[in-house]
């Protein structure tokens, strides 16, 4: 029941938010295999957000703005601003960034960066801790990551993708 719910709420986020290019209330989506495909990053969020601890299986598609890593994990997201609150961070493990490194010959970092993406992994919003003096303080904020398991699970867009909406 909470399911149904959460995806009751990312359907109605979807449909009250307006798109800054094209001015519509629609939400913004993609056209895959004659499916429509959320681009929304707000309603990832709030369905985060929704079932938070918990985690999600889903996919979408997303530009990638700014990539970064830490601990060999590799950060690709959707906004400038890892913090803002619009980002989904695609978030590729040690093993998958290697695996992508030997099979492509380039780090998933620069052949991703400000190109289309479609991908598939567990939607979770994670809690950020900010730290000083190198303590955790009793601040944090919250991120929504979007966890690849496989290197099957991620591709760059395909000319047969239109954006609708």
């Amino acid at each position: 029941m909470r399911l149904w719910t959460a995806l009751l709420i990312v359907l109605l986020a979807g449909c009250s938010s307006t798109s800054q290019n094209s001015g519509s209330s629609l939400p913004q989506t993609a056209k895959i295999d004659d499916k429509s495909v959320t681009t929304d990053t707000m309603a990832y969020r709030n369905l985060a957000a929704v079932i938070y601890p918990r985690s999600f299986e889903t996919g979408g598609v997303f530009r990638v703005k700014a990539t970064g890593s830490l601990e060999g994990r590799v950060f690709l997201n959707t906004e400038y601003d890892y913090r803002d609150p619009r980002n989904i961070s695609i978030v590729l493990s040690p093993e998958i960034a290697t695996e992508f490194e030997k099979k492509y010959e380039m780090s998933p970092e620069a052949y991703f960066l400000k190109k289309r993406i479609l991908v598939k992994g567990q939607l979770v919003q994670v809690k950020i801790w900010f730290s000083s003096n190198g303590k955790r303080s009793n601040k944090y904020y919250y991120q929504t990551h979007m966890r690849v398991s496989s290197l099957d699970d991620i591709s760059l867009m395909n000319a047969t993708v239109s954006t609708v909406g």
